[in-house]
């Protein structure tokens, strides 16, 4: 016959020693909570699905080129409702009235920030006094 041994498991050969004092410290326990809530955000985040109502990225040199080629599109067809802004003056830029119409040439210039399709909503960040429409209102609509 042999003889059954039994096993027991304590918890504490688990956590290496001296790190349970760490984790049961009131930092360690925020630090826990923390990971907790993170857990559970990522969680409710993963199950909301693809009902998200729009993504936001940094524009590089690539999307600024293909925003100028867009707006001088949209601003020589002059469409109905297709707003195109630009901040600051492009250079070359010429006017001139041809049968009573002012008809304006923008040439593209990489020095000019171009805000295609406007009429979709542009936002300015920023706080109070630090001169949001100064610098983005003011040259891009008057």
């Amino acid at each position: 016959m042999t003889a059954k041994t039994s096993t027991e498991v304590n918890p504490n050969q688990f956590i290496p020693p001296g790190l349970d004092s760490a984790v049961i410290s009131p930092a360690g326990l925020g630090l826990l909570a923390y990971g907790a809530v993170i857990v559970v955000a990522k969680y409710i985040d993963a199950k909301g699905g693809i009902a998200k109502l729009a993504t936001a990225r940094w524009g590089g040199t690539r999307e600024k080129t293909a925003a100028r080629k867009l707006a001088c599109k949209q601003i020589l067809s002059r469409k109905h409702n297709r707003v195109s802004l630009y901040v600051g003056t492009p250079k070359n830029t010429s006017s001139e009235v041809v049968n009573g119409i002012r008809k304006t040439r923008i040439p593209e210039d990489a020095t000019t920030l171009y805000l295609p399709e406007a009429q979709r909503g542009i936002l300015v960040c920023g706080g109070p006094g630090s001169g949001k429409s100064f610098s983005m209102g003011s040259n891009a609509i008057w």
